[in-house]
């Protein structure tokens, strides 16, 4: 259980901070569902980065069927299919 301050701040347990791996400036996204406050620790810059390095930078052509040549972007086509 918490209280709320005068300037509408809450502390979020230690044992929870901890699981969350949350850290002074650390980003929550808040939002309200049925009555309840959800917080959502939102990614960091360094893990964008790390995601976005994954994305193949290749030209992908897609044929009228949505279909691609897998021999013209084989990195795409690893990206897809989760494999690194």
């Amino acid at each position: 259980m918490v209280k709320v301050s005068g300037k509408g701040q809450v502390v979020i347990p230690a044992a929870i901070r901890k699981e969350l791996d949350l850290a002074a400036g650390d980003q929550l996204n808040v939002t309200l569902i049925d009555g309840q406050v959800m917080m959502e620790k939102l990614p960091a810059a360094a893990v964008w980065r790390e995601v976005v390095a994954q994305v193949p930078v290749e030209q992908v052509v897609l044929d009228e069927a949505g279909h691609y040549d897998v021999h013209h972007a084989p990195r795409f086509d690893r990206w897809v299919h989760g494999e690194r």
